[in-house]
């Protein structure tokens, strides 16, 4: 736990101090165990750990045996599991600057030489050990597989999501970092309401078949919510279940689908009449229903309700302009 708080200081923002010392608060370490997402032959994706509820994802081509690392914080488990895997890493894709997604680039780019490094173009100058930007629509080739990198603004100003495309029988995948969570949404620390809703409004339009892979594992905390939002929605019940059952086995929740968020996630539901009611808004304001939603969703828990505090007095105090 210590190593997850001191690492990010001094060398980022005053932001990702915070972040690390609430990751640290919250919740025990994780489990240095890795998790293979079943699918084809010709790549894999397997998913990797990190700090007390980070994901990483390692995307491997099997012929190939070269890799795609998604959001590596923790670079000896990376590390570990190209070893494992029998794979060269050739690319990282970062999702956004915070120090819990980038933290290990640098350490990649020492270990993997002329190892490609990128992030959205709005996040690429706070960026560690990034060798380029991508920018909306931009397709990247890297292990023989593509991706398109969606921009997903709010969380950060820069964020991207990376899409990529159905192959060897398997659905599509997207990596989604911080801007869509099963269940959930990443705090506006960076944006408004109608970027949220704009950035989930690009997500929403992939295949239903996509499957989500997200930066945190906050699935749980994130169907407690929507239950309480809804009280009498069976599938939101049903689901958080299903969820729970899988965090007491130490499975991950993920992958969601696009498909199963739109049935259950409240932040692309915002046109509901039952969610507009339960944040007590005009269903027909679709943007003051995303603000109320995502300020009920910051103050939620207790852990909620200090981050929520802290960001409130250092944005007084003028300390977030150091993002």
């Amino acid at each position: 736990k210590i190593q997850h708080l001191i690492w990010p200081l001094g060398r980022h923002t005053s932001m990702d101090k915070l972040f690390a010392l609430l990751q640290c608060s919250s919740s025990s370490a994780a489990e240095a165990v890795a998790f293979d997402v079943p699918g084809g032959k010709a790549y894999r994706i397997r998913i990797v750990r990190a700090l007390s509820d980070n994901y990483m994802y390692l995307i491997v081509n099997t012929s190939e045996k070269t890799a795609v690392a998604v959001d590596p914080v923790d670079a000896g488990r990376i590390i570990t599991a190209c070893e494992e895997m029998g794979a060269q890493l050739v690319a990282v894709l970062t999702t956004h600057y915070h120090a819990d997604h980038s933290g290990g680039n640098e350490e990649l780019r020492q270990r993997f030489p002329g190892l490609h490094v990128l992030v959205g173009a709005g996040d690429h100058p706070r960026t560690p050990g990034v060798t380029g930007g991508v920018s909306n629509g931009e397709v990247v080739q890297f292990a023989g597989l593509q991706f398109q990198c969606i921009d997903t603004p709010c969380h950060t100003r820069g964020h991207v999501a990376f899409f990529l495309d159905a192959r060897d029988g398997q659905s599509p995948a997207l990596f989604s970092g911080d801007a869509l969570f099963v269940a959930g949404c990443g705090r506006f620390l960076e944006g408004t309401a109608m970027e949220m809703r704009n950035s989930l409004a690009a997500l929403a339009t992939l295949p239903g078949a996509t499957r989500v892979f997200c930066g945190h594992e906050y699935t749980v905390t994130n169907l407690k919510f929507a239950a309480s939002l809804e009280p009498e929605n069976v599938l939101v019940s049903s689901r958080l279940r299903d969820a729970e059952v899988k965090r007491t086995a130490g499975v991950p929740t993920v992958p969601s689908t696009i498909a199963e968020e739109l049935e259950h996630n409240p932040f692309l539901r915002i046109h509901e009449p039952s969610i507009a009611a339960a944040v007590a808004c005009d269903p027909n304001d679709a943007l003051n229903v995303m603000a109320r939603l995502r300020r009920s969703k910051d103050t939620f828990t207790t852990v909620g309700k200090l981050m929520t505090w802290s960001l409130d007095l250092t944005g007084m105090l003028g300390l977030r302009s150091t993002m």
